[in-house]
């Protein structure tokens, strides 16, 4: 009997609390003479992140909002900043032309959580699971 409430309640607090979405990516290049960039995340939270190419600020990101800009060819800085986790800064070569797809992801350590942005694999669209 217990088992049975317990299986339901937790039935019913899954079932309202987890929505998906699909979110859409544009991959039309912005530039011909410079790179495209798209810094996406699936993870969720309803909060945005600041995207920092070279150390500026380029704008910002959320799960349902994907975040597009240019970048000359070469060899730039890419990393964001939350306060619960250490950002990690990548560095990366960027193309003309070219379109570039960066996630963000939370990298959880048994001492300390890391927010990392890399590269992955062109997509027409991804999946956000969250409330």
């Amino acid at each position: 009997m217990k088992q049975n409430i317990l299986l339901l309640l937790l039935v019913l607090g899954l079932s309202g609390c987890v929505h998906i979405r699909n979110v859409a990516l544009n991959a039309t290049p912005l530039s011909a003479t410079e790179a495209t960039v798209i810094v996406f995340h699936e993870l969720g939270y309803r909060d945005t992140f600041e995207v920092f190419l070279d150390r500026k600020s380029v704008g910002r990101v959320s799960s349902e909002k994907p975040l597009k800009f240019t970048v000359s060819p070469g060899v730039h800085e890419l990393h964001t900043e939350v306060n619960a986790a250490i950002d990690r800064v990548g560095q990366y070569s960027f193309e003309a032309g070219q379109v570039y797809y960066m996630r963000i992801w939370l990298d959880m350590g048994v001492f300390v959580n890391s927010i990392r942005i890399g590269p992955t694999d062109a997509r027409k669209s991804y999946i956000v699971r969250g409330p």
